[in-house]
């Protein structure tokens, strides 16, 4: 009897899990259904702010903003010979043939990524008087 309520608990358990995970799952497809904007890179190509980002002075907010330029500059670069490259799966590839131009280069999406954010702290800096720091960008 002792081994028959062990194992039932133990599935019990693991079924709590598993519905948990789903559940949680869940949550975040149905917000990114809502289309309601959260923290992080849009699938528009724009950039939404954290609240810890929100709450930076111009200091720190400029400094990101050098870290971002300073990495906006060498993505260029690499995205290139990634582009020139065979890709490496058939995702790649097929993400190449049909997708977004972004798509097939992770360093291509990671510029558009830093650029969307370098631009929302750009408006942030604006708001709140400060300077901003220039953009690099991809000469064509």
């Amino acid at each position: 009897m002792a081994g028959g309520w062990t194992s039932t608990t133990r599935a019990g358990r693991a079924a709590f899990a598993c519905t948990l995970a789903l559940s949680v799952a869940g949550c975040s497809t149905v917000s990114g259904l809502s289309g309601a904007p959260r923290p992080g890179y849009q699938g528009d190509g724009s950039y939404v702010m954290t609240s810890e980002q929100q709450a930076l002075g111009c200091r720190e907010l400029q400094a990101r903003q050098v870290g971002l330029q300073e990495r906006m500059q060498a993505l260029p670069e690499r995205a290139v010979k990634e582009m020139q490259e065979l890709p490496k799966t058939v995702a790649g590839a097929w993400a190449r043939l049909v997708g977004s131009p972004d798509q097939g280069a992770p360093s291509l999406a990671a510029y558009n990524e830093a650029k969307a954010e370098h631009a929302a702290l750009n408006e942030s800096l604006s708001r709140k008087g400060c300077t901003s720091v220039e953009t690099a960008s991809i000469k064509h």
